[in-house]
C-alpha cells in the first residue's frame, strides 16, 4: 500500500495515521499539509455516510442479504468513499480547511469564481459528487414492484407479447411469474445486488452462454423440500426474461406436448408439470389458484393481442 504525499490510495492503510501526527508537529508547510489530509478525511467519512443513507434505501434482498455481503458491501463503499474524496471535486475538505485558518489550493478556488459565495460553489460541487456516487454504485437494475397490481402493470404487455406468440392466455404467464417470483418481490439478484430480471426461474443448463445468478433454492425431491444452490439465467431486462421464455418452451422438445394444449389454462398448466418444468408438486395448482384471484381475473387483452 502506498502513499503518494498527501492521502493514502487504500482505504485501509493505517501507516498513513503515524504519518499524519509527525506533520502536524512539523513546520508551517508540514501543518497546512496535515490539515489537509485531516479535512480530506472528514470528507470521505461524509461520503460514506452518504453511501450507507443511499444503500438504506434499497430494500433487502432476502436471496442475498448476510452478515459477509454487508461485510464487503462496507469494504466497497469505503474504498470508494477514498476515491470520489481524493479527486477533490466535492469541496467539503477544502471548506474545513478555510474554516481552521488553512490555505486552499488556488485551484480549487477558480471553481468559486464568479459566484456571491464559495459555499454555494461548494454545494454544486457536493451535487456533482452524489451523481458520481450514484454512478459508482452496483446497480440494481430494479425499477421497485410495490403491490401485485403494480407487478401486473409493469409485465402486462410483455405478457401479451409473449402469450401471443405462444398461443396462450397471456394471464397464465403472469401467474406463473408471479408465482416464481411472489409478485416480482423476490426477484433473483447477483451478489452486488444487480437484479437478474429472471421471472420464469429457468435455470442456466451447460449450454447457456448469457449471465448467471448462483442463489439458494427449494428443490422437491420424492415430495419432500430441500434446500439447494442452483445456477440461473440473467437478462437485462424483463423484456428479455419474456422472450427467452417463449424460446426455451419453443424448443424444448419435452414441452412440446403442453404447447398443444394452449385452449386450456390448466392444460397447459398441468402440462408444464408433468414435463418437469418444476419439482413442486402443488405448481400447477399454485398457478392456477393465483390465475383465478381477482388482479388477474378482471383483466382483458385487446382485439389486437397487444397493449395499447
Amino acid at each position: 500500500m502506498n502513499i503518494n504525499g498527501s492521502q493514502a490510495d487504500v482505504y485501509a492503510d493505517f501507516n498513513g495515521l503515524a504519518q499524519l501526527k509527525a506533520k502536524a508537529t512539523g513546520g508551517q508547510g508540514e501543518k497546512q499539509e496535515a490539515l489537509e489530509q485531516v479535512a480530506r478525511q472528514f470528507e470521505t467519512v461524509f461520503l460514506k455516510m452518504m453511501l450507507k443513507s443511499m444503500r438504506d434505501t434499497v430494500p433487502d434482498s432476502e436471496l442475498i442479504d448476510g452478515e459477509k455481503t454487508k461485510f464487503y458491501e462496507s469494504m466497497y463503499d469505503d474504498q470508494i468513499s477514498l476515491d470520489l474524496s481524493k479527486r477533490g471535486h466535492l469541496g467539503l475538505a477544502d471548506m474545513i480547511v478555510q474554516q481552521m485558518g488553512g490555505q486552499v489550493k488556488s485551484e480549487n478556488m477558480v471553481a468559486a469564481q464568479g459566484l456571491s459565495d464559495y459555499r454555494e460553489a461548494s454545494v454544486r460541487r457536493i451535487q456533482g459528487a452524489l451523481q458520481e456516487v450514484k454512478t459508482a454504485e452496483p446497480s440494481s437494475n430494479v425499477t421497485a414492484i410495490n403491490s401485485p397490481e403494480d407487478f401486473i402493470h409493469k409485465m402486462w404487455p410483455q405478457a401479451q407479447q409473449a402469450a401471443q406468440e405462444l398461443g396462450v392466455d397471456a394471464k397464465v404467464l403472469l401467474a406463473q411469474s408471479a408465482l416464481e417470483t411472489g409478485w416480482g418481490k423476490h426477484i433473483m439478484r447477483n451478489k452486488i445486488g444487480q437484479s437478474s430480471h429472471n421471472l420464469f426461474g429457468i435455470k442456466a443448463s451447460h449450454g447457456w452462454e448469457g449471465k448467471t445468478v448462483s442463489v439458494q433454492t427449494v428443490e422437491y425431491e420424492n415430495g419432500i423440500a430441500e434446500k439447494r444452490q442452483a445456477t440461473f439465467r440473467a437478462y437485462d431486462s424483463y423484456q428479455e426474461s419474456f422472450n427467452d421464455y417463449v424460446q426455451f418452451l419453443q424448443q424444448n422438445p419435452r414441452y412440446q406436448q403442453a404447447l398443444t394444449q394452449v385452449d386450456s389454462n390448466e392444460g397447459f398448466v398441468k402440462g408444464l408439470q408433468k414435463a418437469g418444468y418444476a419439482t413442486d408438486p402443488a405448481y400447477a395448482q399454485k398457478i392456477l389458484s393465483i390465475l383465478n384471484r381477482a388482479q388477474l381475473s378482471g383483466l382483458t387483452v385487446p382485439a389486437s393481442g397487444f397493449a395499447s
